[in-house]
C-alpha cells in the first residue's frame, strides 16, 4: 500500500507543477511575491504577482516567455492593460512581474495561473492564490496580524473571537458561509474546493487546503482531514490525534500538517519543527525542506512519547488525498523530495 502512495505521489508530482516545483524539463519556477495577499477593495488594491525561472542548475533564466491569467468571472483582478491575461518576459535575474494589478470588486478568493515557455516550448506552470475582501474584513485581519487588543480601528472585535475565516463559499460548524466569518472557540471549519485563510491572534496565519476540515481554539488549530499550512506559526500550535507541530522561529518557520489514514505528516518548507504530545514531550524534529510521519494512536490518548509517537518516515511518502491537499495549497512537492539532503531542490 505504501509503494502505492508512493507512485501515486510521484503522478502528482508529475501532473500537478505549483509555485517553487521543479518542472519535467528540469526548469525551477517559483512564485516570489503575491501569492497569499488579501487585497482591500477599497481602492481596489491588489498585490502585484512576481516570478522566478531558474535552470536546473538554479541559474536565472533571461528571456523566459511568462503568461498570467486571473479569472474572468467571479472574485478575480485586472491586469495594467485592463484585461485578466498579462504577458511578459523574464529579465537578467529570471525575474518576471505583472504590474499594475487591480482587483476587481468581488469578495472571495482567486487564483492567478502562471504558464511559462521558453525557447517555443512549455516549461511549466504556477498558482498564485489572492483573496478580495472588504474594508472590515481588512481591518480585523491586520489587526489580528498585530497586537492582541479587541479594537480594529473603528471596528469592535468580542473578546469571544479567536479569529476570522477568509475565503470563497465554506462550512462553519456545517453551515454554509460565504467570503468571511468570526471563530470562537470550539468552531469547526470545512473548506470546499478552494483554500480559507485563518488568522488567530497573536500573529498566527494558517492556509486550509479544499476538502479538508479543523477545529478552531485560541492559538490552536486541530486538524481533522485534509492538510493545513501554518504560513506564520506565531504562538500558536497545529496539531492532529494529540500531537502538536510548533516552532521557536515564529517569524521564518512554515510548516504543513497533512492527514493521511491514522498519520499526521508534517512537512517543514522553511524553518525547524518541534512536535510534541499532549504532555509537552518533544518526539520528533522536523528538518527544513523534510517530512516525517507520525502515528498517533497513543499520543491521542495522552500517552507520553514512545514509539507510535515518534516519525516512522523521514521522506516523502504521501497518501493521495494528503498530496492532493498538499498541491492545493500551493507546496512545492520538490521542497521535499530530498528529505534528509542538506542540498535544497
Amino acid at each position: 500500500m505504501r509503494i502505492l502512495f508512493s507512485f501515486a505521489f510521484l503522478f502528482l508530482i508529475a501532473r500537478t507543477i505549483q509555485a517553487g516545483q521543479v518542472s519535467p524539463s528540469g526548469f525551477h519556477i517559483s512564485v516570489i511575491d503575491g501569492d497569499g495577499a488579501l487585497n482591500s477593495l477599497q481602492g481596489h488594491d491588489a498585490h502585484e504577482p512576481v516570478i522566478q525561472v531558474e535552470d536546473s542548475n538554479h541559474k536565472p533564466v533571461t528571456g523566459a516567455y511568462v503568461e498570467f491569467d486571473a479569472p474572468n468571472n467571479g472574485p478575480g483582478a485586472v491586469f495594467a492593460n485592463g484585461s485578466s491575461h498579462f504577458a511578459s518576459t523574464t529579465n537578467a535575474d529570471g525575474i518576471a512581474t505583472a504590474p499594475g494589478l487591480r482587483n476587481n470588486g468581488v469578495t472571495g478568493s482567486f487564483i492567478i495561473q502562471v504558464h511559462v515557455s521558453f525557447e517555443g516550448q512549455s516549461i511549466g506552470e504556477a498558482a498564485i492564490h489572492q483573496t478580495n475582501i472588504s474594508r472590515k474584513v481588512a481591518n480585523l485581519s491586520n489587526k489580528l496580524q498585530g497586537e492582541s487588543g479587541n479594537q480594529a480601528s473603528n471596528v469592535a472585535l468580542a473578546a469571544s473571537v479567536v479569529g476570522i475565516a477568509l475565503g470563497d463559499q465554506f462550512l462553519i460548524n456545517g453551515a454554509p458561509t460565504p467570503n468571511n466569518a468570526n471563530l470562537l472557540k470550539g468552531t469547526r471549519v470545512q473548506t470546499l474546493s478552494t483554500p480559507v485563510t485563518l488568522f488567530l491572534h497573536d500573529q498566527c496565519e494558517f492556509l486550509m487546503g479544499p476538502h479538508s476540515s479543523a477545529t478552531i481554539s485560541p492559538r490552536l488549530v486541530e486538524v481533522q482531514t485534509g492538510a493545513v499550512r501554518a504560513r506564520h506559526f506565531g504562538s500558536c500550535k497545529l496539531g492532529y490525534g494529540g500531537l502538536w507541530v510548533t516552532t521557536a522561529q515564529t517569524t521564518t518557520a512554515d510548516g504543513v500538517v497533512a492527514i493521511s489514514g491514522e498519520s499526521m505528516e508534517v512537512g517543514s518548507v522553511r524553518g525547524q519543527l518541534q512536535v510534541v504530545n499532549t504532555l509537552g514531550d518533544v518526539v520528533g524534529v522536523v528538518e527544513p525542506g523534510s517530512v516525517s510521519t507520525f502515528g498517533t494512536a497513543a499520543a491521542a490518548s495522552g500517552a507520553s512519547a514512545g514509539p507510535v509517537g515518534k516519525p516512522t518516515t523521514n521522506k516523502v511518502l504521501l497518501g493521495t488525498t494528503a498530496a492532493a491537499a498538499l498541491a492545493a495549497l500551493g507546496l512545492a512537492a520538490a521542497a521535499f523530495a530530498q528529505s534528509g539532503s542538506s542540498t535544497s531542490p
